[in-house]
């Protein structure tokens, strides 16, 4: 093997490595202090606005105030996450969280206006009456109830999808002191086709009166699930070294 060979794997391995270091591993369980350089983030343009007086009751902690995205590389899973204005603290009966995707990044197909999410093609829904700081798979024992649908993009309608394994959907909530609640998903991106780039957004819903809130409004904070092509060449390189340092020494 000769020399410039050689530096190019080296600078390969340098680059690759460099990359797992800087990369977010982001585990499940109601808290985002390891969410330390998101890959997009949104700001709720409504979040805290509410009109005054009846019929709205205004229940902050059911704003979104901002929306967060995070490509697991490490692992191959796709993290959304959103944080309130206020704490939930889980104090309402039937409130939700919806995570609803467009994953061909197109308005024409999919579903013509779910949450004023125009072009849907994917969402989970998921009943937030769980415990605090817990991690729930899909399918658990002791999972509450939630759902995974997949849009039909002739009709516009959709259909639910069962055919899960357990960890293919991880969320979980959790209160950050008095200052805000933190909600997390993990989403397996195969469950909707792993495109290199979609538009995504998430719905909240506290179950009991009319302040519940989407964001972002128009379904445009941005993720993707690019090829893991530095974790392929990851061990290419080290074999390619391996076998380098063999015929030296030969």
């Amino acid at each position: 093997m000769n020399r410039y060979l050689m530096v190019g794997l080296a600078a390969l391995l340098i680059f690759t490595v460099s990359g797992f270091a800087v990369a977010d591993v982001i585990t499940i369980d109601g808290d985002d202090s390891d969410w330390i350089d998101p890959d997009s983030s949104h700001d709720d343009p409504n979040g805290d606005v509410f009109a005054p007086g009846p019929p709205i009751t205004y229940l902050p902690a059911y704003d979104i105030d901002w929306t967060y995205f995070e490509w697991d590389e490490l692992n191959g899973i796709t993290n959304f996450m959103a944080t309130t204005i206020d704490p939930i603290s889980n104090a309402y009966g039937a409130d939700y969280v919806e995570v609803i995707i467009n994953a061909d990044d197109n308005q024409s197909t999919g579903s013509t206006n779910y949450h004023d999410a125009v072009g849907a093609d994917y969402y989970m829904t998921w009943d937030l009456d769980g415990t605090a700081g817990t991690a729930y798979q899909f399918g658990g024992s002791n999972s509450p109830l939630w759902y995974y649908w997949v849009g039909d993009q002739a009709t516009g309608s959709w259909q639910l999808d069962m055919a899960l394994s357990a960890s293919d959907l991880v969320i979980a909530w959790g209160d950050i002191g008095t200052d805000y609640s933190v909600i997390e998903v993990a989403i397996n991106p195969d469950l909707f086709g792993s495109p290199d780039a979609f538009t995504w957004g998430m719905y909240l819903d506290n179950g009991t009166t009319a302040s519940d809130d989407a964001s972002p409004d128009s379904y445009n904070q941005r993720g993707y699930t690019p090829e893991p092509t530095t974790m392929a060449l990851f061990p290419i390189g080290l074999a390619a070294l391996a076998a380098w340092r063999r015929r030296r020494q030969d």
